[in-house]
């Protein structure tokens, strides 16, 4: 299993694009491999042949596991690679607990060897067992809309993991659980909690957000801007530019904003790194994109050097891709400030979470008329709350304040994003 990305410790084969027997060139794509960012795609270093893959479909190995044998055409794999790994799987259950615990990790092999194979499901009850569910295996679950609770514990993965391969005998038998061994006795349908795994990118998200709220001294500053102008010119963008079939969003224009103001307020755009100061030549925006089960920030690098319509165009492709799976890894790399925008969710407003090493985030809530003050009068105008989240060790409260200040002067004063 490569490391294809700098946090990560596992990978979970997406799919295998050669199967056993196949020969490949180098540089050809191998697998398509889930980390704990993105899906990314496995090249070969080297041409051979596919002898034995060991690690399927949906499953999971970690960082510099073999994951399959490669040799020459016509190669056969003797019994020594699989024994190898079934000896070690069976002195690791013979071993008493804390001297399993103890073990340390074994010499890597001076030859390709075989994974540890599946556990097999245990023969007790499903119930109060917990149901793991590959990602790609619950996905073809739900869509095929086959109920995966009886199957607890009775995956063909490691520990009863359900995988691909299961949901496919699943499918075509009908879509029905198959039954339990015929010497165990009906079982009541389990009541427990569902219990599911959490995928690479979620593990991600879950260490690196636990960690930036216990190391990183975050503090908030708050604004309400005026967007009364802001949208107008966005409307009138949207129809010049209506035959082209492109739209600018209220979020183009925030980052455009940030971008702006960022090169203006040096102090405010800079991270702190190992006791120093790194300052940014160029304003690398992260947008935060909500998928289906967790979230992603493609990033838009040098984004004081685009235009809205740039922004743009750049933004919504990551985003099509962020959703499909298919971002590269330079692509959710190298942020200096992110912005997260829930508007679209009717949030009046919110706190971000910094995102390391990054300095700042900018949390945006949704625009809505209100009655507010201009020159004495009572007028309806469009009103946005944000927050800016800071690392106080890079950026003073002064240095925030100034920066949310430069943003709501630019979106309120919208032609200036334009120059």
């Amino acid at each position: 299993m490569p490391r294809l990305s700098d946090t990560m410790e596992e990978g979970t084969i997406g799919r295998w694009l050669v199967k056993e027997g196949d020969s490949f060139s180098e540089g050809d794509v191998l697998a398509e491999i889930e980390t704990d960012k993105a899906t990314m795609e496995f090249q070969a270093y080297d041409a051979g042949t596919v002898l034995r893959i060991l690690v399927g479909d949906g499953e999971s190995a970690a960082l510099g596991a073999p994951i399959a044998i490669i040799g020459d055409q016509g190669e056969q794999v003797d019994g020594a690679a699989a024994a190898d790994g079934a000896g070690a799987e069976a002195a690791e259950d013979a071993a008493p607990p804390a001297e399993a615990e103890a073990e340390a990790e074994p010499e890597a092999p001076s030859q390709p060897a075989a994974t540890r194979p599946a556990r097999p499901a245990s023969n007790g009850s499903a119930a109060g067992v917990a149901l793991r569910v590959s990602p790609i295996a619950r996905r073809m679950a739900d869509d095929a809309g086959i109920d995966l609770t009886g199957m607890a514990g009775r995956g063909s993965g490691p520990e009863g993991r359900i995988v691909k391969a299961d949901v496919e005998r699943l499918i075509a038998g009908g879509g029905g659980a198959p039954p339990a061994a015929p010497s165990q006795p009906p079982q009541p349908a389990p009541q427990a909690d569902e219990v599911r795994e959490l995928t690479p990118m979620l593990k991600a998200v879950a260490a690196r957000m636990a960690q930036s709220k216990a190391t990183v001294p975050h503090f908030y500053v708050e604004s309400e801007i005026d967007m009364t102008r802001a949208l107008a010119l966005r409307a009138e963008l949207n129809e010049g530019l209506a035959a082209s079939g492109e739209k600018i969003s209220v979020n183009d224009l925030i980052v455009r904003a940030c971008a702006v103001a960022l090169l203006e307020h040096p102090q405010a755009h800079r991270s702190y790194v190992d006791g120093r100061h790194a300052y940014h030549a160029h304003a690398n925006i992260g947008i935060a994109v909500a998928l289906d089960d967790g979230l992603i920030v493609p990033v838009v690098v040098a984004t004081d050097t685009k235009t809205v319509r740039e922004i743009s165009r750049e933004t919504r492709d990551l985003a099509g891709r962020a959703r499909e799976g298919k971002l590269k890894q330079r692509e959710i790399e190298g942020g200096t400030f992110t912005v997260s925008n829930m508007g679209m969710f009717d949030v009046a407003n919110f706190e971000a979470i910094i995102n390391p090493p990054e300095s700042a985030i900018l949390a945006v809530g949704a625009t809505v008329a209100r009655p507010v003050v201009v020159e004495g009068e009572i007028v309806v105008r469009q009103m946005m709350r944000v927050t800016l989240s800071c690392d106080h060790r890079a950026c003073s409260g002064a240095d925030g304040a100034k920066l949310l200040q430069t943003v709501k002067r630019l979106l309120q004063s919208p032609s200036l994003l334009l120059v």
